[in-house]
């Protein structure tokens, strides 16, 4: 594909040169034309009809090439056309490092420990994977995702993770020493000494498409498997007995029924059924399929409990989720139709209880943890919810709730029966996050931790901590584009920075994560903000300092002050950002 629009392009410079020459001799014999009523040859007249025909090839051929819903009319020009096959080729570029970035977060989803399946360390590093995955799933071809370039390049800490299990024994000591050091400092040394140890290893790695639910498993191929009709799930047992019928549970979803002359090997079980630890992977006497993806346990946030989310998303079915974990779709235009929460494990005096405003229905009841708000099969959207705590516990804590509503985006942070959505405006809630944890009165204030990324002038992205130096002195090197995220998250406790920037100005208030300034275009950052959002960032002070050009150090600046200079031309080389609990 590549080849299809380097050709297409010098096509485009080819027309260029003929088409100036030909204005010429167009302005020349309209001239003639208006002077003395001497008609255009026949010559220059071929010549036009032959460059408008190769003009509509070049139209279709980028169009197509392009696969763009963009009418011919809207490519006026050939300038127009060439803007259009050149955005198309760095989109390419960028879908395939976005594809090949997404290749190896499936690698790292599918390591595992020989003997401890919940190890901790590799919990962790799972879940900066599927954060990856989803934020690099959902970018655009033409707004590559900040990370996937570090992970197909082996730079990112979590290709680092991979590295060292996939290739430990092709590693050069000076190679093993630079990426055990990148690892350990992102995810703790436990986890750089099982990889030392051969505890890790890449397990068999199933991956389903976003909206169409894969086996997830595959028939070993030495069985034969009879023509027999199926009911409709078949549990196999872990003993040397025969398959039995049982009643489908309602955490059970069948996708589609077999038909009656499936063979067993087109049963589909979903990933939302667990398989027993005991189940072995083998064995003579059974017939056994791999096991499904593994359900995702409850996140357990700092200072917050375990819950998960169960949502009913169009074109999709059931998805369950944990603690703080987006439930849902972003720019795919798919509605929720139903959820449930639960708090797992249970808090003995401590329950949930939530509501819903449903297309057509209105607002629901208050429902107890576990039940369904909205409706599967009925094709209702969620407009809006709200979640409550109850029992002699629920004092103790707090619930946390946002929407990502169709056309409006990210809400704020909602808590404790306070509405989150809209009515009557045919809104869709495209995805929830849920959270709990303990309210203020109960619970002592924690550190907050920060990673800075910097992007720096002839150096590139490098990534710091808080209260650590980003970027040089004594260099000349600016700063030209930076990103902060509190590392680990704290429930309620959100941060938002912004940046004054060459020949730009002061860009808006940027949420955590996103990059302020700009990569390869050589602006320098001249000044910038921080500030804290959310339900605890009363009991927090972010700080922050910076490095400026001909003037040094900037005193301690704090809380969306501005820090730097504007319309002096004077760059920033280095920051310095921290939050502190108040005093």
């Amino acid at each position: 594909m590549e080849l299809a629009h380097k050709d297409l392009l010098q096509q485009i410079a080819r027309l260029s040169e003929t088409y100036a020459n030909l204005a010429d001799r167009l302005s020349q014999a309209a001239k003639q034309l208006q002077d003395s009523g001497l008609p255009p040859s026949d010559s220059l007249l071929q010549e036009v009809a032959a460059y408008s025909r190769n003009f509509a090839a070049v139209q279709k051929q980028a169009l197509e090439l392009n696969k763009s819903a963009i009418a011919p009319g809207e490519i006026a020009s050939l300038k127009d056309i060439q803007n259009l096959v050149e955005t198309a080729a760095a989109s390419e570029g960028k879908a395939e490092i976005r594809d090949a970035a997404l290749k190896v977060i499936d690698r790292v989803l599918a390591i595992a420990h020989r003997e401890q399946s919940d190890f901790a360390p590799l919990q962790s590093v799972h879940a900066r994977a599927r954060e990856l995955q989803r934020a690099i799933s959902e970018s655009t071809p033409t707004q590559l995702h900040s990370d996937a370039e570090s992970l197909v390049s082996g730079k990112h800490p979590v290709s680092a993770v991979l590295a060292l299990v996939e290739q430990q024994d092709k590693l050069d000591d000076e190679q093993w020493v630079i990426l055990e050091e990148t690892v350990s400092a992102a995810f703790g040394k436990q986890i750089a000494v099982a990889i030392s140890r051969g505890k890790l290893t890449i397990a068999e790695m199933v991956k389903a498409a976003p909206a169409k639910v894969e086996p997830a498993f595959k028939p070993a191929p030495e069985q034969k498997i009879s023509a027999e009709p199926l009911p409709e799930v078949i549990v196999i047992p872990s003993g040397n007995v025969a398959p039995k019928q049982v009643t489908v549970a309602p955490q059970i979803q069948i996708l589609e029924s077999p038909a009656p002359s499936a063979p067993m090997h087109e049963v589909i079980i979903v990933p939302s059924v667990e398989v027993p630890k005991s189940l072995p992977t083998t064995g003579s006497g059974n017939i056994v399929f791999g096991a499904p993806r593994n359900i995702q346990p409850a996140v357990a946030v700092e200072g917050g409990l375990g819950i998960k989310v169960l949502v009913h998303i169009q074109g999709i079915g059931d998805r369950t989720f944990g603690a703080q974990e987006y439930a849902g779709t972003k720019a795919q235009g798919r509605r929720v139709e139903g959820f449930a929460i639960n708090i797992d494990p249970p808090i003995p005096g401590l329950n949930v209880e939530y509501m819903a405003h449903v297309e057509g229905v209105g607002d629901t009841p208050w429902l107890s943890e576990g039940e369904l708000a909205g409706f599967r099969g009925q094709a209702k959207r969620i407009e809006g919810f709200a979640v409550r705590l109850s029992g002699p516990q629920a004092d103790k804590y707090d619930v946390f709730y946002s929407a990502h509503i169709q056309n409006i985006g990210d809400t704020d942070v909602s808590s404790n029966g306070e509405y989150c959505g809209t009515r009557g405006k045919a809104l869709r809630i495209e995805g929830i996050k849920v959270w709990i944890a303990q309210s203020a009165s109960s619970q002592t204030v924690a550190p907050v931790g920060l990673k800075v990324l910097a992007h720096i002038q002839g150096i590139g992205d490098r990534t710091f901590s808080d209260r650590e130096y980003a970027g040089t002195k004594a260099q000349g090197r600016r700063v030209e584009g930076f990103q902060i995220k509190i590392e680990p998250p704290v429930a309620g406790l959100n941060l938002q920075y912004m940046a004054h920037v060459e020949g730009v100005g002061d860009t808006a208030w940027i949420s955590e994560g996103e990059l302020a300034g700009f990569r390869g275009k050589a602006k320098r950052i001249e000044g910038f903000a921080a500030r804290l959002t959310g339900p605890q960032a009363d009991k927090y002070d972010v700080f922050y300092t910076a490095h400026i050009q001909n003037v040094g150090d900037t005193p301690v600046t704090a809380n969306g002050q501005y820090c730097g200079t504007r319309g002096k031309g004077l760059r920033v080389e280095g920051m310095t950002v921290w939050v502190e609990p108040k005093a």
